[in-house]
């Protein structure tokens, strides 16, 4: 009687402990075959918030941004900025249980939220599993849909993971000052554009990235962005027609000093999100497009000497100032074949450089 009642118990218990009022959003992932080439492996990462008080401190460095900005209050009581900080107001919800559903089957992450709302996990589903939801594995630039489950298995957040073959063509993509106008040498034009501007593509580069796309290419978007912006960012790229690909963006906090942090946050990091990508398709032919207004170059210049074999070229996209120099591209790609490299200004030149717009074999 006592084992019947324990088994009730757990089959009524609530899946995860989310509340009615969190917040979930997943972020775009990727999806790789395993070295058994029977299972494939779901790296799912996601973030969990609510919305509620602005606390005294939060409300300082609204503040201190608004000066720093220059901001005129009418700005800074726009729909616009409202949109774009909300989620730096926003509570962390850190100890929530994560229930992820891939086709019928219902996976609980074995981590839960972490301090800053974040949850991670990895999921390894076989091949046939894949192909009973549908989905055929050995199918190019295929997407597998995710969901995460509320309580009672409600579906409370829709994502998604791109299923990479081991085999083909990746681009690997800055965004700020590569697919949109951000001046990041500009420390308050940078926080102008990120909170108080529409953002603005770069021309071409959309139509140059889905010319890529036709060829087969798949796309991971990585920047020094914080996750705070995973939306808005992610909303203007597919508005702007380039191609769905996975986010690799940075973490962050605001009551680590919205401003001493959000700007440090571009100074590291890149590299190391770069390199992971290498090391997960070692098969796979890389093209790293990023832009001269940061570390690009030298982040780049050190992925193409530590693994020439993967990377088939480097695209920058030079600007217009002091660190654009010959002495600093000559240091960043020492070591590197020169016919790897293609500095430019306009996507234009791209398209009249045939070593870019054929799929690297």
């Amino acid at each position: 009687m006592t084992a019947a009642l324990d088994s009730m118990t757990r089959r009524h218990r609530p899946l995860t402990n989310l509340a009615a009022n969190d917040r979930v959003v997943l972020f775009p992932s990727l999806g790789h075959l395993a070295r058994d080439n029977q299972h494939w492996v779901f790296d799912v990462h996601g973030d969990v918030f609510a919305v509620g008080q602005v606390s005294l401190g939060k409300r300082v460095l609204l503040k201190l941004l608004k000066r720093t900005m220059r901001a005129s209050d009418e700005a800074f009581a726009s729909p616009l900025f409202h949109q774009r900080i909300a989620r730096f107001l926003a509570v962390d919800r850190p100890g929530r249980r994560i229930a992820v559903r891939i086709g019928e089957r219902v996976h609980l992450l074995s981590k839960r939220t972490g301090r800053n709302g974040h949850f991670h996990g990895t999921l390894r589903l076989k091949s046939s599993e894949l192909e009973a939801c549908g989905i055929d594995p050995a199918a190019a630039t295929q997407v597998v849909p995710l969901a995460v489950c509320g309580p009672d298995e409600e579906e409370v957040a829709a994502g998604w993971a791109h299923l990479i073959g081991r085999h083909g063509l990746s681009i690997i993509s800055d965004i700020d000052d590569t697919l949109k106008h951000s001046f990041v040498a500009c420390k308050r034009t940078l926080l102008q554009n990120t909170f108080l501007l529409p953002f603005e593509t770069i021309p071409g580069m959309a139509g140059l990235f889905r010319r890529w796309e036709a060829q087969g290419a798949a796309f991971h978007y990585v920047s020094s962005s914080p996750w705070q912006l995973y939306e808005h960012l992610a909303e203007h790229l597919r508005d702007e027609g380039f191609p769905a690909g996975s986010y690799h963006l940075r973490a962050f906090r605001l009551r680590d000093h919205l401003l001493r942090r959000l700007l440090m946050l571009r100074r590291s990091g890149k590299a190391t999100m770069v390199r992971a990508l290498l090391r997960t398709f070692p098969q796979r032919r890389f093209l790293l497009v990023g832009d001269s207004g940061e570390h690009d170059p030298e982040i780049y210049g050190a992925a193409a000497r530590a693994f020439p074999h993967q990377v088939a070229g480097v695209l920058i996209r030079e600007l217009p100032g002091k660190n654009s120099t010959a002495r600093r591209f000559e240091w960043a790609f020492r070591g590197v074949d020169p016919a790897c490299v293609q500095l430019f200004r306009d996507a234009a030149e791209l398209d009249a450089d045939p070593r870019f717009i054929r799929s690297p074999s």
